[in-house]
């Protein structure tokens, strides 16, 4: 590839200094052409290098003579490298950023190493972070990275070469890959869930640590220990299994953290006390507290998830608003003002307009720019020249802009000095608001800025430079790719509407460098504008292949110039007007126009890419999306992504997008081809064409293409003379064939795809049209002279064709003019065929042939030709087809006779053979004058098989006939079947209802067919049965095996047997008997029942029920039922039990029955049914269904309650059995005037929940504890009263035995006996119920007249004690506690022990309480009643707000109705005074020596004030004065001075409160 500029300049200007330099395979460093300039050599990076994995690299300086060197940077690399020289004594003495750089890395933190292969080395420290970024952030750079390169070389724009220092490269470390799949969840997420997750730990940690340092009751937590250290453990292998970048540690850093966290959790929840805690639990109660205020903070929510909690209370301070604002006063010296004092220089884009071309139009918004592929690069659409300021801020800037183009000088002002971009450097306190400070001015034009004048806000001038030079601003360099206009539609040249082009390949020809010199092999034109002389950097790929352009040192053209200044308007201008535009011309940008050639003889992708440009003041400008990323702040590692809509380089391969105005593409397709399939050429040829409509009439022909569809195929069809051209298009290469139809030879004269021409394959097809099948048919007649003549014919048949062939014909025997033609088909393989025709009937026959197929022609071609013969018939005989069915097998001593069948002139001779026993007989019979005859053989005395063979037959006219294979076969047997039953000994044995069959077995002859009966049936009906294929031996020939149907119990009889011949019986076998199984029964006996006729089944119209004797509930014996059993065990019952309950008032009734359960139970000869006793009630117990090892379906049983039989119970199935309610009672509690103070009830035992327990709330002194016997008796009368209560259904009388659980001690056990109504008072011992505290008492037995108790307790755990001793609980009963009522009291120490009650905002107020651990508070706030719970003695409460407070009553948080009431706790809270200095704000008032200022302070409170003021040093915090000013009745205060310093309050005080606190 080579380059060549277009227009005049390009007929004898050289492109660059040194021409183009093709530099060599990608990620090569080169040495670049030396530079007259820069007095020695060079180097340049390769840039894709660079942009590949975004490497970027600070070279280690090398002590010596050697100047300390770096490369420089290269067109399209991301970053510039700066070059510090070295002094004579090896000390570096490096630029101000270049200096920060090195030092903030320290050579080594924060870089990344480039691996091999990276085009840079195998060691390179390399930053992660692009200088670029850091190039935005210097104070001293406000320009590009361009800029700041040239700022270092002094603005040369040339680089000064020393010889380089060694470069240290290292492989970046390889991150190992996520244990999660990024397919599932992306590496970003991972982190972010996996951040959220440490966090929320983290903050559940905090809040256990502070909730266990504000519980003053419990210092330690084992359990928080070892949750913390199960969870941190969980957490760092997390870190360490998951291996996400970024977040991931070692095994090691693993184990280090577990152990670390593991002493932060035994320090923070077992040892409260240690060093570690003790420092870090200032800082952690502190965070808290910030964590809790905020919470607070929230409206409504906020009080009620946070409160007054202790630690809000105990880490409360004021803010420091009740003192704001400072009043410094300080004097300001003389200011100076210096533009660009690194004397750099600035490019901007001019975005000057251009004449697009005439396509541009079609192109725009398509290719990712305005003008398309036009369309200029975006750099900077402006810049900022620094402005160094030392001294006040300015308020105004004078500068001065000069144009490049008519030089004119124009002055300008800068008002709103506030809205540019500052960078303070330096401050200086001692000289007040004294600052040295840069601010950046934006320029949006080209040309030439100096500083004028500046001025602060007093309108004092500041001192600028007088000789400093002009601050140059230059159009940015600008470099684009376009198509070349003037090449037309050469090798179908096209650009698409994604601004790509594309063309089809070239071939190498004689005259290819005649093109190239002509021009037209190049497609693409760089033109290029800037500050002259360019450099530039293009990349071209072709398939994976990289090559760089060089372009070196455009020069700017004097002609040009001359041109430029001779067309200006003002020709007649004087010379010193002309001298200083030729002055300032020479920054003017140039635009230049070159040529890429390319002979493109190769298809494939030709990516091109503007990488860089650089201008003659130094300015480089990266082009392309990767640039743009950079100048972001972003970087990257090996690929960049796509941004915008352009394409991207990544060194090797390229993700292309629409065309950018600095990348693109050529796409060369490869020239489609054309040829006949390796099938079609290697089948049969020619191909053959038919019109018949099982052949083809037209052929496929398979083409095999190339190329890009769809494709367009012009073929010739040659036929003799004839040439006929024709074309075709196809839209996949798959399909492509080529219908042909006429005959002729194919060939392949051109092709087409959808973008270029090809070559066509030069082999023929040919196809040919296939000849119809013809005949010719002759015919000779057979002679028989003995039969009287012609007896057949002959026909010879001549084919012509394409084997196989098929003749059809038809016969016609012309003696019956009525009878149908019979048709008849000869195929053969040869083209002669000979057919013999011998008919047995005699007659003029006519064989007609009228159709002939081939190969070719297999539908058939019609034809007709006619063959006639008279014929003299040969006898001939066969058996009597009617007569098919004959007898194959006949019984010794019976005829046989066979039926024939003759044919021909009578009368006949026929002549057979008998064989038998390997033994033949020949007969005769004569004189047949009947064509129907039936030959008898006569009586076959002997068994065995007989074959009859008809050998010969004559007809009258002596012609005889040798017959073939005409024979009948006859078995002849001996004897019949003999049969028998097959009955086992006992009989046949079924159950009731089956059906069942008889077993048989007979020898002889299948099918044989048997007759018997059934002895004693009055109808003497005989039954018939056949034993045919079905039955088991029947192919055997000798024993058959099947059986005959049963019909009903019996026996039975076999009675004959036959087949062919008649058979015997066995008379041994031959009865059988058919017994039916007895149904298995079941029953209730009587023993242990007894007959009850007052039952309530007579409700159901029955006489009474067989009972069982009842029981109690909730026996152990309540009794089983005798079962009586028949049939063959064991059996399976089923049986219902139907219940009623206790309170059912229609018990036995089955309609009004409470519960009915059927159950299954296997029962042997012996059994019982035991009888249930969970729920009292009446019991009733029905057997329903039975079933034994016989009959294993069930047997319903008929219901029966009384004996079938006087004294017996053999079909008793319904019995019953009653369980009595025992006793039930409860304890009830009721007030003195019977109101229930209990109604829930105290049934049941230790399973039952816990109740709550009834409190009683006395007043202080009122127990008998404290306050005496006559106390607890006044108080006794007014106590809870207790009763015993049983349920209506019980008899009495009933006796209770209660247990009662003082407040300490053991239990007792009261029995209460012979209570004869269902109500009993307990009357407790008064030792027991006389203290203070909480006792029990449960049921533990009752017992009614009856007998029957019930037990609410195990007896063995009465009387061992208070069962909740040690957590346990008590369960049923009545639990009541007597409790003293809560007392509270300020406490000594705290304000609001103060008998004035008046407190102040920040104050504590602390109370102390007396009773039970737990206490539920009252308090109003400003007119807020809230409630709070206490677990302390102490309660406190923050005032953080002035107005009232008041503690109006203090409960039991146990029993919420035993309180305490309070009317003097009543407390005022006032807020605290406030100073305002200057009005609360921080003022910096400069004044010249010997003026005078007032400083006003506002105080805010109750007179009168007390307050401290000083003046303090600007630098430092030394105290220059300090007043304090007492009883100041008003609220305002002036401080008059002259004095430099600070003036702050440091104290103040009103009548009641006082800032700060003491």
């Amino acid at each position: 590839m080579s380059l060549r500029k277009s227009g005049a300049a390009a007929a004898g200007t050289p492109v660059g200094s040194k021409g183009l330099t093709q530099v060599g395979t990608p990620n090569r460093v080169q040495k670049r052409t030396p530079n007259t300039n820069s007095g020695g050599d060079s180097l340049n990076l390769n840039a894709s290098s660079f942009l590949q994995d975004d490497y970027s690299f600070v070279q280690t300086p090398k002590s010596g003579s050697d100047a300390f060197q770096t490369p420089r940077r290269s067109a399209g690399s991301p970053v510039d490298i700066f070059q510090t020289p070295m002094t004579s004594h090896g000390v570096q003495t490096r630029s101000g950023f270049a200096e920060r750089v090195y030092l903030s890395t320290g050579g080594k933190k924060g870089y990344i190493r480039a691996g091999p292969g990276s085009g840079i080395g195998d060691d390179v420290a390399v930053p992660r972070r692009s200088l670029l970024d850091d190039l935005a952030q210097d104070p001293m750079m406000g320009t590009t990275p361009a800029q700041a390169q040239s700022r270092d070389v002094g603005g040369s724009g040339k680089l000064p070469v020393a010889k380089a220092a060694p470069v240290t490269l290292k492989p970046a470390p390889k991150q190992s890959a996520s244990a999660i799949p990024e397919a599932v969840v992306d590496l970003p997420t991972q982190r972010m869930y996996l951040s959220a997750i440490f966090a929320f730990l983290l903050a559940w940690k905090i809040y256990n640590v502070l909730d266990l340092i504000s519980d003053e009751s419990r210092q330690t937590s084992v359990f928080m220990f070892v949750k913390w250290c199960l969870l941190d453990t969980a957490m760092c292998y997390s870190a360490w299994k998951l291996h996400i970048p970024s977040i991931s540690v070692s095994r090691k850093t693993m184990y280090m953290l577990i152990m670390l966290c593991v002493f932060i959790d035994l320090n923070m929840f077992l040892l409260p006390s240690s060093i570690f805690v003790l420092a870090l639990k200032p800082m952690a109660v502190s965070v808290a507290s910030s964590c809790m205020r905020s919470v607070k903070s929230i409206p409504w929510l906020g009080p009620r998830l946070v409160g007054d909690n202790d630690i809000l209370i105990d880490t409360f301070e004021l803010d420091d608003e009740h003192i704001l604002g400072r009043h410094t006063i300080h004097i300001l010296p003389h200011s100076l003002a210096h533009m660009n004092p690194q004397t750099k220089s600035f490019c901007i884009d001019s975005r000057a307009q251009q004449v697009a071309p005439w396509y541009s139009r079609l192109t725009s918004g398509l290719l990712g720019g305005q003008g398309g592929i036009y369309s200029q690069t975006n750099i900077h659409q402006q810049v900022s020249i620094p402005i160094l300021i030392n001294g006040t801020h300015p308020a105004s800037i004078h500068y001065a802009y000069t144009s490049f183009e008519t030089g004119e000088r124009q002055i300008r002002k800068i008002s709103n000095v506030g809205a540019l971009r500052v960078y303070t450097g330096a401050v200086y306190p001692s000289l007040g608001n004294w600052v040295m400070a840069t601010y950046y001015l934006p320029v949006a034009e080209v040309g030439a800025y100096e500083i004028v004048s500046v001025k602060d806000v007093k309108g004092l001038e500041f001192r600028t430079a007088t000789h400093a030079p002009p601050t140059i601003v230059v159009s940015c360099p600008k470099a684009r790719l376009q198509w070349r206009t003037d090449i037309g539609a050469v090798d179908n040249f096209s650009v698409g509407s994604d601004g790509h082009a594309s063309i089809c390949q070239r071939l190498e020809s004689a005259d290819s460098d005649n093109n190239a010199n002509k021009g037209t092999n190049g497609l693409i034109e760089v033109v290029v504008e800037g500050y002259e002389p360019i450099d530039m950097n293009i990349v071209r790929l072709v398939d994976g292949h990289r090559e760089v352009i060089g372009l070196d040192g455009v020069q700017p053209r004097i002609s040009e110039i001359s041109a430029a200044l001779s067309d200006t308007k003002e020709a007649s201008m004087d010379s010193a007007k002309r001298a200083e535009i030729e002055r300032w011309s020479r920054y003017r940008a140039r635009r230049s126009v070159y040529t890429l050639s390319d002979a493109f003889l190769r298809p494939g992708e030709y990516v091109y890419k503007l990488e860089s440009i650089r201008d003659a003041a130094n300015h480089s400008v990266a082009l392309g999306d990767r640039n743009l990323n950079h100048r972001q702040g972003k970087s990257g590692s090996g690929s960049d992504k796509v941004a915008s809509s352009g394409g991207l380089f990544d060194g090797k391969k390229m993700v292309v997008g629409k065309a950018t105005s600095y990348m693109a593409r050529v796409h060369v397709h490869q020239r489609p081809t054309a040829a006949w399939t390796s099938r079609l050429l290697g089948g049969e040829l020619p191909l053959r064409l038919s019109d018949d409509k099982l052949r083809k009439s037209h052929h496929t022909l398979p083409l095999k293409l190339s190329g890009n569809g769809p494709w367009t195929v012009e073929y010739e069809v040659v036929n003799g003379d004839e040439v006929i051209r024709e074309s075709q298009t196809f839209n996949d290469a798959k399909d492509a064939a080529i219908e042909a139809r006429r005959p002729g030879s194919y060939h392949l004269a051109g092709l087409t795809d959808s973008h270029c021409s090809g070559v066509a394959d030069c082999s023929n097809v040919t196809l040919v049209l296939t000849p119809h099948p013809a005949i010719n048919v002759t015919s000779t007649p057979i002679m028989a002279h003995e039969c009287g003549g012609e007896i057949g014919v002959q026909i010879e048949l001549e084919l012509a064709g394409r084997p196989p062939f098929a003749v059809h014909y038809r016969e016609r025997n012309l003696r019956f003019p009525n009878s149908r033609a019979i048709t008849r088909v000869v195929r053969t393989q040869q083209k002669r065929h000979t057919l013999k025709i011998i008919p047995e009937l005699a007659g003029t026959y006519e064989f007609e042939f009228f159709r002939l197929e081939d190969d070719n022609y297999p539908s058939g071609q019609a034809i007709s030709n006619v063959v006639r013969q008279a014929i003299h018939a040969q006898p001939s005989v066969r058996v009597d087809p009617k007569y098919r069915q004959y007898q194959s097998a006949i019984c010794m001593g019976q005829s046989f006779s066979l039926p024939l069948v003759f044919k021909g002139n009578g009368p006949w001779h026929l002549m057979y053979n008998v064989v038998h026993d390997d033994r033949r007989h020949t007969h005769t019979v004569a004189d047949i004058v009947d064509e129907h005859f039936t030959l008898d053989l006569g009586s076959l005395d002997s068994p065995g098989e007989y074959t009859v063979e008809l050998v010969q037959v004559k007809d009258g006219n002596k012609c005889a006939r040798d017959l073939m294979d005409i024979a009948a076969t006859v078995k002849v047997r001996e004897g019949g079947p003999r049969a028998a039953f097959q009955c086992p000994d006992g009989g046949i044995r079924v159950l009731d209802g089956e059906q069942t069959r008889i077993p048989v077995q007979a020898s002889g002859e299948y099918p044989i067919d048997l007759k018997y009966r059934k002895i004693g049936d009055t109808t003497e009906r005989v039954f018939t049965a056949k034993l045919g294929y079905g039955s088991r031996g029947a192919n055997s020939g000798s024993q058959v095996s099947g059986s005959v149907p049963a019909y009903g119990p019996g026996e039975y009889e076999l009675i004959a047997a036959d087949d062919i011949c008649p058979g015997t019986v066995d008379p041994f076998s031959a009865r059988c008997t058919i017994k039916v199984e007895p149904k298995p029964s079941a029953w209730f006996t009587s023993s242990g029942l007894s007959y009850n006729k007052s039952s309530n089944m007579a409700q159901t119209g029955n006489d009474g029920a067989w009972q069982l004797a009842s029981v109690c509930e909730g026996t152990t014996t309540p009794g089983a039922f005798e079962l009586g059993l028949s049939g063959s065990g064991p059996w399976r019952l089923e049986y219902r039990v139907d219940f009623w309950l206790w309170s059912n008032a229609h018990s036995g009734d089955p309609r009004y029955v409470d519960c009915s359960n059927t159950h299954t139970a296997v029962a042997m000869q012996q059994s019982t049914l035991k009888a249930e006793c969970c729920e009292p009630g009446l019991y009733r117990y029905m057997l329903t269904a039975v079933s034994d090892e016989r009959y294993q379906r069930l047997q319903r049983l008929k219901p029966s309650h009384t004996d079938t039989l006087p004294g017996e119970t053999k079909g008793l199935t319904v019995v019953e059995h009653r369980v009595t309610r025992s006793p039930q009672a409860e304890l009830r509690a009721y007030l003195p005037d019977g109101t229930p103070m209990d109604m829930s009830s105290s049934r049941g035992a230790f399973g039952w929940s816990r109740q709550s327990a009834i409190k009683h709330c006395l007043a202080p002194g009122q127990s008998r504890s404290e306050g005496g016997a006559q106390t607890w008796a006044n108080v006794r009368d007014r106590l809870p009263v207790f009763r015993v209560e049983f349920e209506k259904d019980g008899i009495a009388p009933f006796d209770a035995w209660i247990e009662v659980f003082p407040a300490s001690g053991p239990s007792e056990v009261v029995a209460i006996r012979n209570i004869e109504g269902y109500s009993q008072a307990i009357a407790l011992p008064e030792h027991i119920a006389s203290q203070i505290g909480r006792y029990h008492m449960r049921l533990v037995r009752t017992r009614d007249a009856r007998g029957c108790e019930h037990n609410y307790v195990d007896p063995s755990e009465v009387g061992l004690g208070r069962p909740d001793k040690g957590g346990k609980a008590i369960a049923g009963g009545i639990e009541i506690e007597y409790i003293e009522a809560p007392s509270a009291r300020p406490a000594s120490s705290s304000p609001a022990s103060n008998p004035s009650r008046s407190v102040c905002v920040g104050d504590i107020l602390a109370f102390d309480l007396r009773g039970l651990n737990s206490w539920n508070v009252d308090y109003t706030y400003n007119g807020h009643r809230r409630s709070t719970h206490s677990s302390k003695r102490l309660f406190r409460r923050l005032a953080d707000e002035p107005g009232t407070f008041a503690l109006t009553s203090v409960c039991h948080r146990s029993t919420n109705d035993c309180c305490s009431e309070f009317t003097d706790l009543n407390y005022t809270i006032h807020d605290i005074p406030r100073v305002r200095v200057s009005g609360g704000k921080n003022v910096y008032q400069d004044i010249l020596e010997g003026d005078m200022a007032d400083i006003r302070l506002d105080l805010v409170g109750t007179p009168p004030f007390t307050f401290t003021w000083q003046r303090r040093a600007l630098a430092g915090t030394k105290v220059l004065e300090s007043h304090t000013v007492k009883d100041f009745d008003g609220n305002v205060y002036i401080i008059p001075t002259s004095s430099e310093g600070t003036f702050e309050v440091t104290f103040i005080q009103d009548r009641f409160c006082q800032y700060p606190k003491a």
